[in-house]
C-alpha cells in the first residue's frame, strides 16, 4: 500500500471514530445537584427592621471550621401562611451555584441576616442548624435550634419551669403596692429564682426577654427587661422608686413611677386587673425598636395572678409548640 492511500484510511479511521464519539456524548446528561428545604416554627419578620433568613451550608476542609468555611445557599422569606418564598416573593430552592460537590457540605444553618448586612458570611443571629447525615442518595440535614453551631442550651428549654409572683421591692416593702410589680421569685424574699431555664453564655446569639402585656389591648406591651439567667438582675431598671440596691436579685420589675414607661403606654395601675405576663428568646443582636417588640420565639405564658400578695403562680411551658425546626434534602439528579 502505497503512502496516499495508507494516509486516505487513517483519516477515514478517525472521522468514523469523530462521529462515534460525537453520537455518544449527545446522550449523555450531565449530573445536576438539587435540593428541598421544608421548615417549621419559623414566622414572617421585617426585612426593613429585623433582616432576612439566610440558608448556608458549611464546607468540609482541613481548615478551621469558621464562617469563612460557609457558602451561601440563598435568602428567603416566611408568609403568614408559612410558605418559604424568595425575597420577591416567587418561588425558593436552594441555590447551590456556589457548591460544586454537594458530598463536601458537613452542615447547614439558617441565620437572620440584619437590614443593610450584605457580607459573603454569616451573621451572629444562627436561628437552626444540623450536621449532615446520608439517606439512601440522599444528603439530609435535620435542623433544630439545640445544634451545636447554634444554641445547645435550648434542649433543656423543654423541661424549665417558671413561676412568678406580684411584689414591690423598690418601695423598700414588698406587700406595700405589689400589685404594681412581677419577679420570677419562688417566695416572698426572692430567695429563691423562679425560673429553671438554663444559663445563657453572653457569648450566645440569644438571650431571654420578659413582658406584660394588656389583655383588653395587645399594643400595650411592657418591657420586663433581658437576662441571661434565672438568679440575677434583668437590664430593664427603669420606674423603680428606689435606688438598684433595693432591688431583688432577680428577673422582674417595679412600675412605681408616673408616666414611665411612658410614651403611647399608660401607666401600670393594677396587674391584677386583666395582663399577661410571658418569656420570650430574643436575639441578642436586635437594635432599635426590635427591642421593644418581643420576638416570636416564646418560651412560657400566663395570666397575671389575681391573688393576694405571696401567692405564686406557674407560668405555662409553651416552648416545644415555638422552637424553629426544618429539613434540608441534597441530591444529584
Amino acid at each position: 500500500m502505497n503512502k496516499f492511500r495508507m494516509n486516505l484510511l487513517f483519516l477515514t479511521i478517525l472521522a468514523a471514530a469523530l462521529v462515534l464519539c460525537s453520537c455518544g456524548d449527545s446522550s449523555v446528561t450531565e449530573l445536576q445537584n438539587s435540593g428541598s428545604l421544608s421548615l417549621s416554627g419559623l414566622k414572617p419578620i421585617d426585612k426593613n427592621t429585623t433582616g432576612t433568613y439566610e440558608l448556608w451550608g458549611s464546607i468540609e476542609s482541613g481548615a478551621d471550621h469558621d464562617e469563612n468555611a460557609f457558602r451561601s445557599m440563598g435568602r428567603f422569606a416566611i408568609t403568614p401562611s408559612g410558605e418559604i418564598t424568595d425575597t420577591s416573593g416567587g418561588s425558593f430552592s436552594p441555590n447551590l451555584g456556589k457548591i460544586s460537590n454537594i458530598n463536601n457540605v458537613a452542615d447547614v444553618i439558617v441565620t437572620i441576616q440584619p437590614p443593610g448586612y450584605f457580607d459573603t458570611i454569616p451573621s451572629n443571629i444562627k436561628v437552626i442548624g444540623g450536621p449532615k447525615q446520608i439517606q439512601g442518595g440522599e444528603l439530609v440535614f435535620a435542623l433544630s435550634m439545640s445544634y451545636a453551631d447554634v444554641l445547645p442550651p435550648s434542649s433543656l428549654f423543654s423541661s424549665s419551669t417558671a413561676q412568678a409572683l406580684l411584689a414591690s421591692p423598690s418601695t423598700g416593702i414588698a406587700s406595700s403596692d405589689y400589685r404594681k410589680g412581677i419577679w420570677f421569685a419562688a417566695d416572698t424574699n426572692a430567695g429563691a429564682p423562679g425560673l429553671t431555664l438554663p444559663v445563657l453564655a453572653d457569648t450566645t446569639e440569644w438571650t431571654y426577654q420578659a413582658w406584660v402585656m394588656s389583655d383588653s389591648n395587645p399594643a400595650y406591651i411592657y418591657n420586663i427587661g433581658r437576662f441571661d439567667r434565672p438568679n440575677a438582675q434583668d437590664n430593664n431598671q427603669q420606674c423603680q422608686q428606689n435606688p438598684p440596691q433595693m432591688m431583688w436579685l432577680l428577673p422582674g420589675h417595679d412600675w412605681m413611677l408616673p408616666n414611665c414607661p411612658g410614651g403611647s403606654l399608660p401607666d401600670i395601675s393594677d396587674l391584677t386587673s386583666g395582663y399577661t405576663v410571658f418569656i420570650t428568646l430574643e436575639p441578642r443582636y436586635e437594635q432599635g425598636t426590635e427591642l421593644f417588640a418581643p420576638f416570636y420565639i416564646k418560651l412560657f405564658t400566663s395570666p397575671v395572678s389575681s391573688g393576694s400578695f405571696g401567692t405564686i403562680f406557674s407560668l405555662q411551658n409553651v416552648s416545644s409548640s415555638n422552637l424553629p425546626s426544618g429539613e434540608l434534602r441534597l441530591k444529584a439528579n
